[in-house]
């Protein structure tokens, strides 16, 4: 048995401090060695591609249990196995991550974001498959808190895009509706099961909803014949935008997007 790793190429990052790198990763490349060309046939078929690579300058293999970012150390729950998180220090250091493949030009393959660093040895590529790799019904407990509400915005419009690529003024009333709750609501935790109630006359918000929280028909989702939004059968929110583009969504401030009413609806 051959239990020799071969690198098949590298990251090409402009993030080079592991303290500098976004939460969601940076755009960046792979440069694929020249021997492993012939590998790259009909890599066309795939929007999305999972991404192995070694991380560097990881000394902690031995370490088993960690605090994950976002957790307080001295939260009861704090610590946690790394099996049970993504944390970069595990028995081997392999790093895992699915990135949307832009283009290729050559040997170097373009991606819209990876969070590894620039210099970091590439194991392999594989391809994402929406039949095998989509698990919508996969739940996880919350660990950890967004660092900042800009951090939290851009992990709800990564989630919301993911599900629903189309750019809709309503994709971003959602984020935005989300947020406000999550922030303002629920002291920035996120409930491990939702309950939203949507307008169904909204089909682009009733997208990203169930791209943000998971939920379905049949698993939290109810839908309304009237304009509005309830959260956890706790708080409401009336639509007031209108004319306004998806950038503008994202950027006016809520009191001009929605109306809120908190308290059991």
């Amino acid at each position: 048995m051959d239990n020799t790793l071969r690198f098949i190429g590298t990251v090409r990052s402009p993030v080079r401090d592991r303290k500098q790198m976004p939460p969601l990763g940076a755009p960046a490349a792979v440069e694929l060695f020249e021997p492993f060309a012939p590998a790259l046939l009909r890599l066309e078929k795939h929007s999305h591609m999972w991404v192995l690579a070694w991380l560097m300058a990881r000394p902690e293999r031995d370490v088993l249990q960690v605090t994950p970012r976002g957790v307080p150390p001295d939260a009861p729950d704090a610590l946690h196995g790394v099996f049970a998180v993504r944390s970069p220090a595990r028995p081997n250091p392999i790093g895992l991550t699915s990135a949307r493949l832009l283009r290729v030009e050559g040997l170097t393959l373009h991606f819209d974001r990876l969070d590894f660093l620039d210099g970091t040895p590439v194991l392999d590529l594989k391809p994402y498959f929406a039949a095998r790799d989509l698990i919508f019904s996969a739940r996880n407990t919350p660990i950890g808190r967004p660092k900042t509400p800009d951090s939290l915005r851009e992990s709800l419009l990564d989630q919301a895009l993911r599900f629903s690529p189309l750019k809709h003024p309503d994709l971003a009333l959602a984020v935005r509706i989300i947020e406000h709750y999550r922030l303002e609501v629920a002291a920035w935790k996120e409930p491990e099961r939702w309950r939203i109630a949507a307008p169904l006359h909204r089909p682009h918000l009733i997208d990203a909803l169930m791209g943000i929280a998971r939920v379905s028909l049949s698993q939290g989702l109810r839908l309304l014949s009237e304009d509005r939004i309830t959260l956890q059968e706790t708080a409401e929110y009336l639509p007031l935008a209108a004319g306004m583009s998806f950038d503008e969504c994202l950027a006016a401030p809520a009191a001009e997007l929605f109306q809120f009413n908190p308290g059991p609806r």
